[in-house]
């Protein structure tokens, strides 16, 4: 069985023993008896655990209060022996009758079941229903015993009537039996739980309620009491408590010399507690008290020796003022002991021997460590121990000491990559201490120098340096860069604030290209205007500040303007292009990029851009020239092959109205036939399904004598028809396909049948007339028909002063003579 299970076990047994003696001998001598034999049995304990630990060599030294506590706390089995002992003892010294035998061992059978039950309630994992169960146990544990002995009032079962038990008595018995079961569980090797104090508190009302009055209000009280001294204790004290325990077992271990003991056990009261001070101080007074030489030969305290606070140690003693030998000596041993244990700390090693060599005035060997450490070549990039020591590393060999500046500082912090160390130093420092004059003071004379090859060096390509301060490098170059001295000073300050900064990208290179304009540098101020457009399209426009985005827009206006100057068009056209996304870009910038795409021979980029400049003015008269002219250039081949990318901003309507206003003219010449001939098959490439754009071709091939290409498109159309057409627009020129066609078949093909079931279809449209019904009466009088001939005939002249009605008249003389 486990020590741990045998504690609980052993505790239930004693709260059997202690129940017991309160029940027999209800005489106030059997009161002294118990407490004289419990205590006795105490002494004794604490009697054999002080020449035990005499004989391993502990010495009291005049601290008998701490040698006390140490032998409660490092002797449990004794301490629990000699208790039990003691109780026991009385337990038969108290027995009348025969049956008190078979009552003992009934009891202390009963207490350890109970002590089972007190060690199954500590593995319950959920504190709160931990709580509740222990506190339901004992409030169960009380009622019950006061419902036996009667104390309840009208309820009970009256024990006390069959038995001579006094109730003062009984009461007093087990009030004077909780201490020394509290010093039971503080003996104990395990921390204390609710279950021990659940335990006290129970004996604890019971005891009250036996010695008040049943029902009145002291009994409730003194029911009450128990209840809220054990939520107070187990939620305020205990957890303290443990802490507290450990923190001092630790410290009587430190007394008498058992510093390995004592080292475990403040460890475990800050496991409970890491913030305890108690727990931390003790921990470092035992490290303080070691004996450093004899340490090295005990493996098994080396296994347990806080490295870090022996570094710790030796920094705080290398940190008085003018430490004599014997501290630089007691360093040097720590330092030691810390090496052997751990080899990773090396960098703290070399730190504290640079610093324990100059203050012993050994230059050379201080100049040779703190090298070490400011060397990162031999250094993972994330070493703690490094990290720690770098930033106190660089001001020893820069600030602190005249010789190490000469020795270490000034020669190292020329190396590549040197500066940047001790930067990323003092920037992880004030990350955590910001407002540190002294650091702030040593960062400026380090960013002073700073110069972009040191950067480069470490930082080298397109990454950015951590722990690098970009505003402050920023706020720097902008201090310089109009410095007709240092400009150029602060353009290298500038270009490293923009490697961090990506975002400010295009105002930082703006400045510096505009510092080069200054100064007569076409090229250069070309080469960062460059990188202010890759800076924010590397970010984004969206993305940009308002500062930025405009910056980025002004470089990009600028590059334009230049590459169209030296005739650079596709330049100036990207340039341009981006530039139009800036809601200042306005419209004659869009008229450039036309003029440019025209240039360019481009005409459809030329056409598109116009387009979105008629947005901004629809009634422009340059604009509305250019549109006519680059329809005009589009071939249907190009604009088929790049279709999808200039569908969005092709003007179809344009195209079919514009081709039927030249083909609607009367004075038209071969050159306005061909320009409605190719609007006409542009808006065919982009609405192939459309029935009006075929039409017009139609048209326009009939104006150039093609009538077999004519018909043939007309009867495609013609053979089209649908009950819904798509538009009103595909509607209409479905009509007009019947109404040329009925024209051909009728003037040109001699097909007058053909042509009057084109006419029929052509009088449900609404623009049908006169016209239509003088055609129907002359296909009609070709066909023979001479009654339904004369009937469209007479429709005709019914409107006075239609231009064919003469000719009506005289159709139907000719026909009505006949």
């Amino acid at each position: 069985m486990r020590w741990l299970q045998t504690e609980y076990v052993l505790k239930g047994i004693y709260l059997g023993l202690l129940l017991f003696v309160a029940l027999h001998e209800p005489v106030w001598l059997a009161i002294g008896l118990v407490a004289v034999l419990s205590l006795g049995g105490l002494a004794l304990a604490l009697a054999v655990a002080t020449i035990r630990k005499y004989r391993e060599g502990y010495r009291v030294k005049g601290r008998l209060a701490s040698f006390l506590l140490f032998l409660l706390l490092d002797n449990s089995e004794v301490v629990y022996a000699g208790i039990l002992l003691g109780m026991l003892v009385a337990a038969f010294l108290l027995r009348k009758e025969e049956g008190d035998g078979i009552l003992l061992g009934g009891m202390v059978a009963g207490g350890a079941v109970l002590g089972v039950v007190f060690w199954l309630l500590r593995y319950v994992r959920q504190r709160m229903l931990r709580l509740g169960l222990t506190l339901l146990l004992g409030a169960v544990l009380v009622a019950g015993a006061l419902f036996w002995f009667g104390k309840l009032g009208d309820f009970g079962l009256g024990f006390t009537q069959r038995n001579p038990v006094d109730p003062t008595i009984f009461g007093v018995q087990l009030l004077l039996g909780i201490p020394l079961f509290y010093v039971l569980a503080f003996a104990g090797r395990e921390e204390e739980t609710e279950v021990e104090i659940a335990a006290m508190c129970a004996a604890l009302g019971l005891g009250v309620a036996m010695l008040t009055q049943p029902g009145s209000g002291v009994q409730t009280v003194g029911l009450l009491i128990p209840i809220m001294l054990y939520l107070w204790y187990t939620t305020q004290i205990l957890p303290r408590l443990r802490v507290f325990k450990h923190a001092l077992r630790g410290y009587s271990y430190s007394q008498i010399g058992q510093y390995r003991q004592a080292i475990l056990s403040f460890r475990r009261a800050l496991q409970f507690e890491p913030s305890s001070g108690m727990a931390r101080e003790g921990l470092w007074s035992v490290h303080r008290a070691m004996d450093l030489n004899r340490l090295a030969d005990d493996a098994e305290m080396m296994a347990i020796v806080d490295v870090d606070m022996c570094l710790e140690r030796a920094g705080s003693l290398l940190l008085q003022p003018r430490p004599g030998e014997q501290r630089l000596l007691e360093v040097h041993r720590l330092l030691d002991l810390v090496q052997r244990q751990r080899p990773a700390a090396r960098a703290a090693i070399h730190y504290w021997r640079a610093v324990a060599n100059t203050h012993a005035r050994r230059f050379e060997e201080a100049a040779e460590e703190l090298q070490q450490v400011v060397d990162p070549t031999s250094y993972l990039p994330a070493d703690a121990y490094r990290r720690a020591v770098l930033l106190p590393a660089w001001q020893l060999a820069l600030r602190l000491h005249p010789e190490m500046v000469q020795r270490v500082g000034t020669p190292q912090l020329a190396l590549p990559g040197r500066r940047m160390d001790a930067i990323a130093a003092v920037e992880r420092h004030l990350a955590k201490a910001p407002e540190d004059q002294d650091i702030w003071g040593y960062k400026r004379s380090l960013y002073e120098n700073l110069a972009e090859a040191d950067y480069e060096a470490v930082h080298g390509g397109r990454v950015a340096a951590g722990d690098f301060d970009y505003g402050y490098v920023q706020q720097l170059g902008l201090a310089l860069i109009n410095d007709a001295g240092r400009w150029q000073r602060g353009a290298e300050y500038l270009r490293m604030a923009a490697r961090g900064m990506p975002a400010q990208g295009p105002s930082l290179f703006s400045q510096i290209a505009q510092a080069y304009q200054r100064n007569g540098d076409g090229k250069g101020a070309w080469k960062y205007y460059e990188l202010a457009k890759q800076g924010g399209l590397s970010v984004g426009p969206k993305a940009l500040g308002n500062e930025d985005r405009h910056a980025y827009f002004a470089a990009l206006k600028l590059l334009g303007d230049g590459a169209m100057a030296h005739g650079q068009f596709d330049l100036a056209l990207e340039n341009y292009q981006l530039y139009t996304e800036y809601e200042r870009s306005g419209l004659e910038t869009l008229r450039t990029l036309a003029d440019l795409y025209e240039r360019k021979g481009d005409p459809l980029g030329a056409l598109r851009t116009t387009e979105q400049a008629l947005l901004y003015s629809a009634k422009d008269k340059d604009l509305l020239e250019r549109k006519d002219r680059y329809y005009y250039s589009v071939m249907p081949e190009h604009l088929k092959a790049r279709l999808e990318s200039i569908r969005t901003g092709f003007d179809v309507d344009y195209c079919i109205k514009k081709s039927r206003t030249l083909l609607d003219a009367k004075n038209w010449d071969v050159d306005l036939l061909d320009w409605a001939q190719h609007l006409a098959e542009l808006a065919q490439v982009v609405r192939p399904e459309s029935l009006a754009p075929r039409v017009l071709v139609a048209r326009a091939r009939l104006r150039r004598g093609e009538n077999d290409e004519a018909l043939a498109l007309l009867e495609e159309v013609r053979s089209l028809k649908s009950e819904s057409f798509a538009t009103g627009e595909d509607e209409e020129a479905w009509y007009l396909a019947n109404k040329l066609l009925g024209e051909v078949y009728l003037y040109e093909l001699n097909k007058p049948e053909a042509a009057v079931e084109c006419f029929i279809e052509y009088r449900k449209s609404s623009k049908s007339g006169a016209d239509t019904m003088y055609k129907l009466g002359q296909a009609y009088e070709q066909l023979g028909d001479r009654s339904r001939a004369v009937k469209f005939y007479k429709h005709v002249v019914a409107f006075d002063g239609h231009p064919l009605a003469p000719e009506a008249y005289d159709a139907l003389s000719r026909l009505q003579a006949n």
